[in-house]
């Protein structure tokens, strides 16, 4: 199992297995305000539970390298699952509008790599996590 876990570490941890994305500072901001009110509220297991606690440090280390009121944020593909999840938690509330964007967004530059992607999603919660804490 050891070798299949380092193999997914590399896999999705090579370079172009992430997203170069900038936003408005605002956007960002609402994005980051909705993980840390959002995900301790909803029923999550230790996956969803470590992929948002490294979504709120991403996004707050992004905030903290603002340039002119845009951030630029690097972030892996397989964090696309998660963010999906927060959307359909803040489904028809202004919140959703900026995390509804930013799924479109990374949607858009991982259509080619759509297949990797959904190999993520089958593998069992602790490859997961141990993927989750490489990135």
């Amino acid at each position: 199992m050891a070798g299949v876990v380092d193999f997914y570490q590399y896999k999705y941890s090579r370079n172009n297995y992430y997203l170069n994305l900038i936003f408005t500072r605002d956007k960002i901001i609402n994005i980051k305000r909705s993980i840390d009110e959002g995900f301790e509220d909803l029923f999550i297991n230790r996956e969803y539970e470590y992929a948002y606690k490294k979504l709120q440090r991403l996004f707050g280390e992004a905030l903290e390298k603002e340039e002119k009121g845009y951030v630029h944020l690097r972030i892996n593909k397989c964090y696309l699952k998660y963010i999906k999840n927060l959307y359909f938690s803040y489904y028809n509330t202004p919140e959703s509008e900026d995390i509804k964007e930013l799924i479109l967004y990374m949607q858009f530059l991982t259509n080619t790599e759509s297949e990797n992607l959904s190999r993520f999603t089958t593998l069992n919660e602790e490859t997961k996590i141990s993927i989750l804490s490489y990135i």
